[in-house]
């Protein structure tokens, strides 16, 4: 009886959040776009918000690439642009990033962040006008929304490397971004991913952690996750908002070893800390 209405009740869920309007900014990126893909090819209603639209019919496979088809122009600096996206969703997932260009890629040698991609005004401003954007909206109750953050670890080392890029205080920023996110009142999730790389999803073993303590930014076995794999777990994260809303947690891959992982799900279940009820010792009726 008892594994009869968990088939019943996981086939609501999936009807559940099929019904639900996910906003994805950042839709024309390589993991913003992955994920955009992977829930429409589910039957989510996803709206792209984007600021080039050649990119978005390159990148997302749309036509007129207007409203009509879900797809909405903005600039996450400008809170006045966003307005139109947030009404009446029920989901954001927050997929935009700072960028920058390096002279030596390979050992962060002369790296400079492009004009307007800084974490300040990306991470922290961006991120803030994103939020209050989709909070101040006409839409479901508070309680029913869901904000996914895609952030980057390493926030609890002060003057890390990654904060010593051009000087842009990547990771403080990133770290007030997600505060905001926190304090906002809107149920969140956190996924904090260390360096991201290409190539397909579901080879590597993947790992989770909490506060810098999984592994060491030295460890070149866990220096890298593929950003399908990152996509794997936002797209998780915006089907099943009930399973993940509360979650923080840092994310890497092995690079050499391990065994790759196949459900996603588990990895929010070892992101629960012990005392919640979700965690994988959790014995749920």
């Amino acid at each position: 009886m008892r594994v009869g209405l968990r088939v019943v009740l996981t086939a609501f869920l999936c009807i559940a959040a099929q019904s639900r309007t996910v906003i994805i900014s950042g839709a024309t990126g390589g993991t913003g776009s992955a994920v955009y893909l992977a829930l429409k090819a589910q039957g989510v209603t996803v709206r792209g918000l984007v600021r080039n639209v050649t990119k978005a019919r390159h990148r997302l496979g749309c036509n007129a690439c207007d409203e009509s088809e879900g797809i909405f122009v903005g600039d996450i600096t400008k809170a006045e642009s966003l307005a139109a996206a947030m009404a009446g969703a029920d989901s954001l997932l927050i997929a935009t990033g700072p960028a920058y260009h390096c002279k030596i890629p390979s050992v962060y040698i002369g790296c400079k962040y492009y004009p307007g991609a800084d974490p300040k005004t990306i991470q922290w401003e961006g991120v803030k006008n994103q939020v209050s954007a989709f909070a101040g909206s006409h839409g479901p109750t508070m309680s029913n929304r869901h904000v996914i953050l895609l952030s980057n670890d390493l926030t609890t080392v002060p003057d890390n490397f990654l904060d010593k890029i051009d000087n842009g205080h990547g990771t403080f920023y990133a770290l007030n971004g997600e505060a905001f996110t926190m304090a906002s009142g809107v149920p969140f999730t956190i996924i904090k991913p260390n360096g991201l790389n290409d190539g397909d999803a579901g080879e590597k073993e993947i790992i989770i952690a909490h506060d810098d303590q999984g592994w060491t930014s030295t460890d070149l076995n866990t220096a890298f996750i593929r950003r399908s794999d990152v996509a794997r777990l936002l797209t998780y994260a915006a089907l099943n908002p009930e399973k993940v809303r509360g979650l923080r947690f840092d994310v890497t891959s092995k690079f050499i070893g391990g065994t790759p992982t196949t459900d996603v799900s588990k990895l929010f279940e070892a992101a629960a800390y012990p005392w919640d009820p979700r965690g994988p010792k959790a014995v749920i009726v």
